[in-house]
């Protein structure tokens, strides 16, 4: 199988790499930046570098295309690959006006051809053994959980300004942040009630969420883009235990440890858990080693109802991220 990649920021961080960990011809690559797209391919030996992403999908050669590009740009790239009937990786949001949005999923409703979404933290060891271990262990409706995602983006970093701190092109923390945490969540908790998303913009650089689920969980949600040492933790508060999961390494994926402390009259007892990372092995990116196991689904036979729950997930995170945006629309409002 070959694919095409359109978009190489992440596209070359880790796409290329991914497809070719799951054995997939990376055929041909475009960039709105032909010059570097020139580069990259010459650097990662790839055989046709396309001026124009329609070009790419144009080709017969190609079997799927892999999208890498801001969320604004995706709806008419998926729209463009279900025309040439290719099969479709893209990136997370789909888009961000929910109308348009609801009009590719209807589009795809009815398409033949794989479409995955990357979504990737459902794939690591750490978040399945953490998700079963909720499921023994918890007896209560009414825990609370806390989510922190501390990061200092480049852009923060080096005081930037690109599509991806501009929320109307794709960008944004909604955007960019909280996907991956929707998705877990649901993965660990069931549906959102969805009258209680609450949203509180405390500066450019950080947001917080409160989520009740139909489950009776609680969440709150932290993510501060400007924070110099990553943290990425999920604690779950029970009344007779606390489980963590967390992550404090300047790799996304690779580093994560999971901890359970037992209450005994008044003190916590600490264990942790072992668990098979192999992405603590993989000496590049883990997020290469991760998306690769999603790439390998792209390869199996269509089946409609694999398809159908795909879509079903996929747009449904997409509807909790709206609702996220309303909120915090709404606030703006109420603030000024």
């Amino acid at each position: 199988m070959n694919v095409g990649i359109i978009g190489l920021g992440h596209g070359s961080r880790v796409l290329i790499d991914s497809f070719r960990i799951s054995k997939i011809n990376v055929y041909g690559i475009a960039s709105k930046k032909y010059n570097n797209a020139l580069l990259i391919g010459k650097k990662k030996k790839i055989e046709k570098i396309y001026k124009h992403w329609k070009n790419l999908i144009n080709d017969e050669d190609i079997d799927i295309v892999a999208i890498a590009v801001p969320p604004i740009f995706q709806n008419k790239i998926v729209r463009e690959c279900v025309n040439k009937k290719k099969i479709i990786f893209c990136e997370k949001p789909i888009g961000i006006n929910i109308k348009s949005v609801n009009k590719i999923f209807s589009l795809l409703s009815n398409y033949k051809k794989n479409i995955l979404v990357n979504y990737m933290f459902q794939e690591h060891e750490a978040f399945k053994v953490f998700k079963n271990l909720l499921r023994k262990k918890r007896k209560y409706n009414s825990d609370i959980v806390d989510v922190k995602f501390y990061t200092q983006t480049y852009a923060n970093k080096h005081n930037l300004t690109n599509w991806k701190s501009n929320g109307k092109k794709g960008g944004g923390l909604i955007n960019l942040f909280l996907p991956h945490i929707f998705d877990y969540l649901v993965y660990f908790f069931g549906n959102v009630n969805k009258k209680k998303i609450i949203v509180y913009k405390e500066s450019k650089s950080k947001l917080h969420l409160v989520v009740d689920f139909e489950s009776e969980i609680k969440a709150n949600i932290f993510i501060d883009t400007n924070y110099k040492n990553q943290v990425h933790s999920i604690k779950y508060f029970s009344k007779n235990f606390k489980l963590i999961l967390e992550n404090k390494g300047k790799d996304y994926c690779k580093n994560f440890r999971i901890h359970y402390q037992s209450k005994s009259e008044k003190k916590y007892k600490d264990k942790e858990i072992k668990f098979n990372n192999n992405t603590k092995k993989y000496n590049k990116d883990a997020r290469i080693l991760l998306t690769s196991k999603i790439i390998n689904k792209l390869k199996k036979p269509y089946r409609f109802y694999d398809h159908k729950k795909n879509l079903e997930r996929f747009l449904y995170n997409e509807n909790l991220l709206n609702i996220a945006r309303l909120s915090l629309s709404r606030r703006k409002r109420y603030n000024n």
